[in-house]
């Protein structure tokens, strides 16, 4: 990408020798970041390497050990805890702080209101400097009339991005931003960061997605068990130095042998048969697949197109309307997502946090969870028989933890998300059902959980794998279906010369369908 243009050498955010010691341990030591006025600075490492740390120095929230930080030039002396944003730097966070309830132009100004001589909210002068805000930043600025309730993901995020450069002009940290957005959506995004840079504000971009790092960003550094591994201009590197920065390895990527499952398990009857679901109107014109032993279906989809009510309605946790499923050829029709699990089924959710995990609870606590009725022993859950369930999976994944008592909330996210897988194996389940089982975690934890699923789903399970990343889906998938307009648009396999990127995508496109759809609506 183009640099952006230079607003001297002085930098917007400069982090120096910064150590941070918890207790005894040392999570960063003599780390050195910067970021220059009008440029956007990647920082990326697996979960755990010390990246929300050492942004939770730069807002003040955290004083590090040892070394310093300046912003816009100004020492932080950590004397209160709006010093940084009073000193020019801001954060968008991945978990959005917007009222859904309220417009884009209350939420700009939430807790920093305009007011005029009689102490009254000016709206005027709030909607003059709104929309200001937005022609310098290129958003449109009808996004300020709508209740956010009401508008896209992307305008979700422009309306946090305004919010956060109102108080805060010299640093924008971004953490990951994209998250919620489609890729024609993070395409948009990147033309507004790349504005903001041209302002002369710094960015921090934090981000899994290291296609983005490219992208976007000028340069780029990367951290490993709280160290600088990597820092360098981003023309000047490439994907494998990255990866080998965050991982300390290279990262192997775990191809297929062939392009279709066993011949033998081919044979077989299948796993799952879906003939003529209907859902509501997201799945209103009836889907239909079959999945076989040893098979990982992949399902592509624009955001609304039913993908995950799709895996919703084969666990039980929403009611078809029409149609009929048979799982190793008997029929299934499962009312809860219990009945599913008896039945051999297991989801994967998308939110871990929400759905997948009960945070405050042990390792072992969640393993267990689904299946307390066989870990017990004369009536009661035998801690013995959980145990060592729990410890036997968690080594098989390998989860990095302090052992299988310690509390799941305390784990990164790649590990949080082997513990869901964990979980899903304890049940022994026949079929899974995967959400996004990539999302939010690091390269190495993504890599780690595809090549255990695919050595389960090897052993004669089945898996039905939705994401919105293309590029995973083609890696994992022996076939990929394309869900749109409420049906299956297209079933491509491995071995098709149309079983590439642009041609799913294209597949996917279908008139009088906005992109914008947000993730929740699928």
């Amino acid at each position: 990408m183009m640099a952006a243009a230079s607003h001297g050498t002085d930098a917007a955010l400069q982090m120096s020798d910064i150590g941070m010691r918890f207790g005894d341990v040392w999570v960063l030591r003599g780390v050195d970041y910067s970021v220059e006025r009008g440029s956007i600075h990647a920082l990326v490492g697996h979960n755990g390497a010390g990246k929300s740390t050492l942004m939770k120095i730069a807002l003040g929230g955290y004083k590090p050990t040892e070394g310093s930080v300046r912003i816009g030039g100004e020492a932080l002396t950590y004397s209160q805890p709006a010093e940084a944003r009073d000193m020019g730097l801001g954060m968008v966070l991945q978990e959005r702080s917007l009222i859904q309830t309220l417009g884009g132009l209350d939420n700009v100004f939430l807790n920093a209101e305009l007011v005029n001589r009689a102490g009254l909210v000016d709206r005027k002068a709030e909607t003059v400097e709104g929309r200001q805000l937005c022609d310098r930043l290129g958003i449109d600025p009808s996004v300020l009339d709508r209740r956010v309730s009401d508008i896209s993901q992307l305008e979700q995020e422009l309306v946090e991005i305004a919010k956060a450069l109102r108080l805060a002009q010299t640093v924008l940290i971004l953490d990951e931003p994209t998250a919620p957005l489609t890729a024609r959506e993070a395409e948009k995004l990147f033309d507004v960061m790349r504005n903001v840079a041209s302002l002369g504000i710094g960015i921090v971009l934090i981000t899994h997605h290291l296609n983005e790092v490219f992208a976007v960003s000028d340069k780029v550094t990367a951290l490993r068990e709280g160290s600088v591994t990597l820092s360098t201009p981003t023309a000047d590197t490439n994907l494998s130095e990255v990866t080998e920065a965050m991982l300390g390895r290279r990262l192997i990527r775990v191809q297929r042998e062939d392009t279709e499952p066993e011949a033998d398990l081919v044979k077989a009857e299948p796993i799952l048969e879906v003939d003529g679901l209907r859902v509501g109107e997201k799945l209103s014109n009836g889907v239909s697949l079959q999945v076989f032993p040893g098979e990982i279906v992949g399902i592509a989809g624009l955001a609304g197109s039913g993908r995950t009510t799709l895996l919703k309605a084969l666990f039980g946790a929403v009611e078809a309307t029409a149609g009929s499923f048979r799982l190793k050829g008997r029929p299934y029709a499962p009312s809860s997502p219990s009945e599913a699990i008896d039945e051999g089924v297991f989801l994967i959710p998308e939110d871990r946090g929400v759905h997948g995990l009960v945070l405050i609870h042990s390792i072992t606590d969640n393993v267990i969870l689904p299946i307390l009725e066989r870990v017990k022993g004369f009536g009661l859950v035998s801690r013995s028989k959980a145990q060592d369930l729990a410890v036997r999976l968690t080594e098989l994944l390998g989860v990095r933890s302090r052992g299988v008592q310690q509390t799941v909330g305390e784990l990164s996210g790649g590990n949080q998300q082997k513990v869901v897988l964990a979980k899903a194996l304890a049940t022994e389940p026949d079929l899974l059902l995967l959400d996004e089982p990539t999302f939010g975690v690091d390269v190495g934890a993504a890599s780690d959980l595809i090549t255990h699923i695919r050595d389960a789903v090897a052993q004669g399970k089945a898996a039905v794998w939705v994401t919105s990343d293309i590029h995973e889906l083609l890696e994992v998938a022996h076939r990929v279906v394309v869900i749109a307009g409420g049906r299956v648009h297209s079933v491509i396999s491995a071995d098709d010369p149309g079983f590439e990127e642009n041609h799913v995508l294209k597949a996917m496109q279908r008139p009088g369908r906005d992109e914008s759809d947000t993730r929740e609506g699928r």
